[in-house]
């Protein structure tokens, strides 16, 4: 977590501004992909915090319907502290698993990673 002091001199508070690192995951199934399947990608994600100590913490879910959600079927928000451990994350072992395990019944996904104060 990177945090930023500010101030002027003894009589302001300070203030502490705290970076966060966001990695925004939206998945889109096959087609053919069954409905059991698909939990087992959604169970596989959701594992992932209790397996990876770099996760910060995650939010899942299913798409709500929107026009221009280019068929996204699930999205997932990962928190880490910094960018040091996203880029401890990536090459983790639980996460390459999951990636493999996962991969047949992804059509495709999208990766968005930003810091944000």
């Amino acid at each position: 977590m990177t945090i930023h002091h500010i101030g002027i001199d003894s009589s302001f508070k300070v203030l502490q501004v705290v970076i966060l690192t966001h990695s925004t995951v939206l998945l889109k199934f096959k087609p053919e992909v069954t409905p059991e399947q698909r939990q087992s990608v959604k169970d596989s994600i959701r594992a992932l915090p209790s397996q990876i100590p770099a996760i910060q913490s995650i939010v899942a879910g299913d798409t709500l319907f929107n026009h221009l959600g280019h068929g996204y079927d699930e999205g997932v928000i990962f928190l880490f502290e910094n960018v040091a451990k996203l880029d401890e994350y990536r090459p983790h072992k639980a996460h390459t698993d999951y990636q493999a395990s996962s991969a047949p019944y992804i059509e495709d996904k999208l990766i968005f990673d930003i810091e944000s104060a």
